[in-house]
């Protein structure tokens, strides 16, 4: 609160002096302050005080304060920048220099306890601006018509379905800030059985809430003698059913989150009625929901059960528990799809290496032949050496060549 006067007196006085630029932004916007003299010259940037960074005009040299906006905050001449707006970055922007300072105010906008609402709950709606905590809004509601307060925090009563969908905060003509708001109860449906079926009772939320379940159980006026499970909450946090000896009623053993169904055996004529879930929530808030049970006989053709009939499978049953905020049969389909893939990885990886294998096999066989050589090229077996040697004439005799080259007439 101190905090929220200082800046409200700053705002004051540097309005009143004409030095003073006012922001409001949302989280996560922008916001852009000019310090107003020569990019050249010397500046130095503070936040609430404590300083930005420094700027030498001549050099360029840059130091860094211990404001934890210099983390994000960037500088272009005289221009200071801060990107994605948190509600901790609200206050005074000082350029020392200039003597300027810049306002901003940061604002957000939500719902307690949460965005999803039960029937009959109360709720706030908070369009907070930091450091500024007196400026009034407008709200419009989801019709588009406007609310009577001009508060930044608005209690809505009861809630109904007629305050479901999106609440604006106009902070500025340029501001407009949303938030959806989204009312559940409790469903179900009428059912009908066959005499000596098993029948499921429904029950359910059609989503998450922020309010957190403490208790619940079914009622059913016309058959006093038949207990149901009640709704436990344990200090973990584990919702389930809690019941023993229940030979009339079914339930599963599992986690809960938004299915309170439960399933009635055997139901005969007497079993036809109206039965109540009621589900208890932190805050005091307790909704309750009717179903009507149709009991007609097994020949009656066409009429039977509109849910499940005979027994409940256990397998299925055990399929559909929540484990982890999950149903069980996703998680063993992950399973089973995560060791398929590992299988093909591992089919891959081998068909590479063997693929490595073949082909530093074919590189080492070409490398081991030797390479041809003149003896290679001319091989001779003896039976063609004896066979060039007789058909080679034999060399003439000296005499003879003599009396060729002399002629006839030719005398010693």
């Amino acid at each position: 609160m101190a905090i929220c006067k200082i800046l409200f007196f700053l705002l004051a006085l540097c309005i009143w002096c004409g030095k003073c630029d006012v922001f409001y932004k949302q989280v996560g916007d922008e916001v852009s302050m000019k310090c107003g003299v020569d990019s050249n010259s010397n500046i130095e940037w503070k936040f609430n005080g404590v300083l930005i960074l420094t700027i030498d005009g001549k050099s360029g040299n840059r130091r860094k304060g211990l404001s934890h906006i210099v983390l994000k905050a960037s500088a272009s001449g005289d221009i200071l920048k801060v990107p994605r707006l948190e509600t901790r970055d609200s206050g005074n922007y000082f350029c020392r220099q200039s003597g300027k300072q810049h306002i901003v105010h940061v604002v957000s906008v939500f719902v307690k306890p949460g965005p999803v609402l039960l029937q009959s709950s109360d709720a706030e709606l908070h369009c907070d601006i930091t450091g500024d905590p007196n400026k009034e809004v407008q709200w419009l509601r989801p019709n588009g018509q406007t609310y009577n307060e001009k508060n930044q925090v608005i209690h809505l009563k009861s809630v109904t379905s007629n305050e479901a969908g999106q609440w604006t905060c106009l902070v500025k003509d340029d501001l407009k800030l949303s938030v959806t708001l989204t009312v559940v109860g409790l469903q179900t449906t009428a059912v009908n059985a066959s005499k000596g079926d098993d029948i499921e009772l429904p029950c359910s939320l059609p989503q998450s809430v922020f309010q957190r379940v403490v208790g619940g159980t079914w009622k059913a006026g016309h058959l006093p003698k038949v207990s149901f499970p009640t709704l436990t909450n344990t200090p973990s946090k584990i919702l389930h059913w809690n019941g023993k000896d229940l030979s009339k009623v079914n339930f599963t053993t599992g986690q809960l989150s938004t299915n309170f169904d439960v399933t009635l055996k055997n139901v005969q004529s007497t079993d036809e009625g109206t039965f109540v879930c009621t589900v208890e929530f932190d805050g005091e808030v307790r909704l309750s929901v009717e179903t009507t049970l149709r009991v007609v006989d097994k020949h009656s053709g066409g009429n039977g059960s509109t849910k499940r009939k005979g027994k409940p499978n256990a397998v299925m049953e055990s399929l559909t528990k929540e484990v982890y905020g999950l149903k069980l049969w996703i998680w063993i389909a992950v399973g089973a799809s995560s060791v398929f893939l590992i299988g093909l990885i591992i089919v891959i990886g081998v068909v590479i290496q063997r693929n490595k294998r073949m082909k530093k096999r074919v590189r080492k066989l070409r490398s081991m032949r030797q390479p041809l050589t003149d003896k290679d090229y001319c091989q001779c077996t003896e039976k063609e050496v004896e066979l060039e040697e007789q058909a080679r004439p034999l060399p003439v005799p000296r005499q003879h060549r003599n009396t060729r080259t002399a002629g006839p007439n030719h005398t010693n």
